[in-house]
């Protein structure tokens, strides 16, 4: 369910951001920084908290998948490690994700 959070992130931090740059723009000079940041606040601590859990995420599923008994059998590690080094890059992780899910629906369809 993690696995399928990250691209769900990617897309609200977007939208978020476009908002947030069309408010900022508006109110150049009448509003602080700080209140234009302060409502997203908590969206920002929970994307934070989904991108940091993505590795053990894939890691877990990917062990999930692999003890099932299904068509593809899939490296945990491998997965765990790219999630870990593509934590920092926030369109590339939701890639992965994108990926991952692909290759897991696949093989499950295929069982």
């Amino acid at each position: 369910m993690l696995v399928l959070a990250m691209p769900v992130v990617t897309v609200i931090e977007a939208c978020l951001g476009f908002l947030l740059v069309g408010f900022a723009y508006e109110s150049v000079g009448s509003m602080d920084p700080v209140m234009v940041l302060a409502p997203a606040a908590p969206f920002i601590a929970v994307a934070l908290l989904v991108r940091v859990l993505l590795p053990v995420a894939l890691y877990n599923d990917a062990k999930a998948i692999r003890d099932a008994e299904v068509a593809w059998n899939p490296d945990p590690a491998n997965w765990g490690f790219l999630g870990l080094g593509l934590i920092v890059v926030p369109l590339l992780d939701s890639v992965l994700a994108i990926t991952y899910l692909t290759l897991r629906s696949r093989a499950l369809a295929e069982s």
